[in-house]
């Protein structure tokens, strides 16, 4: 039963004076003993204020659980008083290990069958932790105490118990229901664990942790608050997140942290989380299964549940942020650096979601109001100005172009394109800008503003460095494709540039460059458009150093790549383009 019915019942149940033993069970970590404490704590009934607790943790003998709970009467005695001043000094000198008539062992029996019985007298006694006894007490043992204490001192018993720990399990069955009258099992729900673990774990990320934990069905109070001190821990210096980002990380972090903390049952791996791409292949072969109407086998069944899990979830894919997770869970150390900056990137990337969405909102609600006055356009407009530089330069010149034609909205759409022009320079300046950002591939054609358009063309000759006919040919043999700038470089470069450039370089990089501008040659047709007159200065440079360099290795291995490449005739058609000496200034 839930513990809001499990705490009101087993509050009945005390009451009742007939129910002289009963059991509180469950399985490890469901707030067995938090809701007795909390009970106790709120109740105003006599038997349950003055209660006597102890734990059967480690214990061995039953005089050690006398001991036990003659140390838990002592604060129910009154603070005065030669019984109370005889209880405690007995108890001091056992437990300071003090001689005198008896030895320790002989005064812990004599104490513990003498005073305790008297101590606990009619009492209400709680034994906790009964599966963390110690091996030489037996259940039987325990049972034995149990019935004593009730027949002969008038004693009623709560016994809390982790079933699912137990091991001499079958002994405790035959003797439950010989001794316990009542049994309570609790089932604490997921909401329920949470609600008690955040009490004890405060999370800036309560309200995302909590669906996060009943998603994943984790009962376990004590692994739900590993499961808290870990989001504070990864996210700790990112306490105000937005709630998409949060929908982001948060699902992930209580995911990876159950599954390594073994508070799902049955759950899927770490390995499985972390490999999003083959999760779906997986998912896609397996559709393509059931399409075909095979059987799934028990792998497919075990997966399609943990995709359920997933998606439940919102974990739609996983990237260096689980990573990130994965490896904090495994070594204790957290990469801060690297939090940062993946967050700092899930960020951006839900500004530029949220700004795209309302600016589309703007759109359908202002062109789809005939009725509205191009004042009130304007004006909300006005609201999107925060959002300017968050949403691309196509939605800009949109809002420009619309803006402009409304009676007062001149001013705010040339705002806007400065906006966003602003911020596409302070991206330029920035250390480290990366050229490819800088490109504008409008291959739709899409309408752009001209000041936009000349910001991207400023924006990459201040970001790019110059790059030299070495630089472009090694990359272009390693790329599929090339932009304006690599083109740009092949169109100038010169015989001589060329005939420089080979004589200056030696071994990978002469053989990457000439294999490559081979291949460009031998393919001109193709080249030509994009790479002008490169190729023909290539072959160019080649005969100068041929008839240069006669007699050497360096006409032989030209000789020989040409021939092999079947392009000797070329090689061989017409005297080298005039040139200088420069080559072999180089080189001397």
């Amino acid at each position: 039963m839930s513990m809001l019915i499990a705490k009101g019942t087993l509050q009945d149940l005390i009451a009742n004076q007939e129910v002289r033993v009963m059991a509180l069970s469950g399985k490890w970590g469901t707030g067995k003993s938090h809701m007795w404490d909390s009970l106790r704590k709120a109740s105003t009934d006599s038997h349950i204020q003055g209660a006597l607790y102890v734990s059967l943790f480690g214990v061995a003998t039953i005089a050690e659980l006398k001991l036990k709970l003659a140390q838990s009467a002592v604060p129910m005695i009154k603070k005065r008083g030669p019984q109370a001043d005889a209880v405690k000094g007995a108890i001091s000198a056992i437990k300071n290990g003090a001689q005198g008539i008896f030895k320790l062992g002989t005064a812990l029996d004599e104490f513990a069958l003498l005073a305790v019985p008297a101590m606990v007298r009619e009492k209400f006694i709680v034994i906790d932790d009964i599966e963390r006894k110690h091996e030489k007490l037996t259940i039987d043992e325990v049972l034995g105490f149990i019935d004593d204490f009730t027949r002969n001192y008038g004693c009623r018993i709560l016994l809390i118990l982790n079933t699912d720990q137990l091991a001499d399990r079958t002994v405790w069955e035959k003797f439950r229901e010989k001794v316990i009258d009542e049994e309570l099992r609790l089932d604490t729900t997921a909401a329920e664990a949470f609600d008690i673990a955040i009490q004890l774990s405060q999370s800036p990320f309560a309200a995302k942790i909590k669906p996060a934990v009943e998603a994943c069905g984790i009962s376990n109070i004590r692994i739900i608050r590993k499961v808290i001190r870990a989001a504070n821990k990864i996210l700790a210096a990112h306490l105000t997140l937005s709630d998409d980002v949060l929908d982001r990380v948060i699902p992930s972090t209580v995911l990876l942290s159950a599954i390594h903390y073994k508070g799902i049952e049955d759950g899927p791996t770490m390995a499985f989380v972390l490999d999003s791409e083959s999760n779906v292949g997986r998912q896609i072969a397996r559709r393509e299964r059931e399409r075909l109407g095979e059987e799934a086998n028990d792998e497919d069944k075990l997966h399609a549940r943990w995709m359920l899990l997933l998606n439940r979830l919102g974990i739609m894919y996983t990237d260096e942020y689980e990573k990130l997770v994965s490896d904090y869970l495994n070594a204790g150390l957290i990469d801060r650096s690297a939090v940062d900056a993946v967050v700092a990137r899930y960020c951006r990337e839900q500004q530029r979601a949220g700004a795209q969405a309302r600016v589309r909102e703007f759109f359908q609600s202002t062109i789809w109001d005939p009725e509205l006055m191009p004042a009130k356009i304007v004006e909300a407009a006005g609201v999107l100005l925060a959002d300017v530089p968050h949403v691309d330069c196509y939605s800009v010149s949109s809002l420009h172009d619309y803006l402009v034609e409304l009676q007062g909205g001149a001013a705010i759409a040339e705002q806007m394109v400065s906006l966003w022009v602003d911020q596409l320079r302070e991206m330029a300046a920035a250390p480290g800008a990366d050229p490819r950002e800088f490109v504008l591939d409008n291959w739709t054609g899409r309408p752009l503003h001209p000041s936009i358009v000349a910001a991207f063309a400023e924006a990459r000759v201040s970001v790019e460095q110059p790059r030299t006919l070495l630089d472009v040919c090694l990359y272009l043999a390693k790329s599929d494709g090339w932009n304006s700038s690599e083109e740009a470089v092949m169109q100038a470069a010169t015989v001589d540039d060329f005939t420089r450039t080979i004589l200056s370089i030696r071994g990978q990089q002469l053989k990457v460059f000439m294999l490559k501008n081979l291949d460009i040659y031998a393919n001109r047709g193709t080249y030509a458009r994009h790479f002008g007159s490169g190729p023909q200065h290539f072959l160019e440079a080649c005969k100068r150093i041929r008839v240069e360099r006669a007699e050497t290795r360096w006409a032989s291995l030209i000789e020989g790549l040409f021939k092999d490449a079947k392009l000797d005739t070329d090689l061989n058609v017409g005297p080298p383009a005039a040139g200088t000496k420069a080559a072999d200034e180089t080189t001397t």
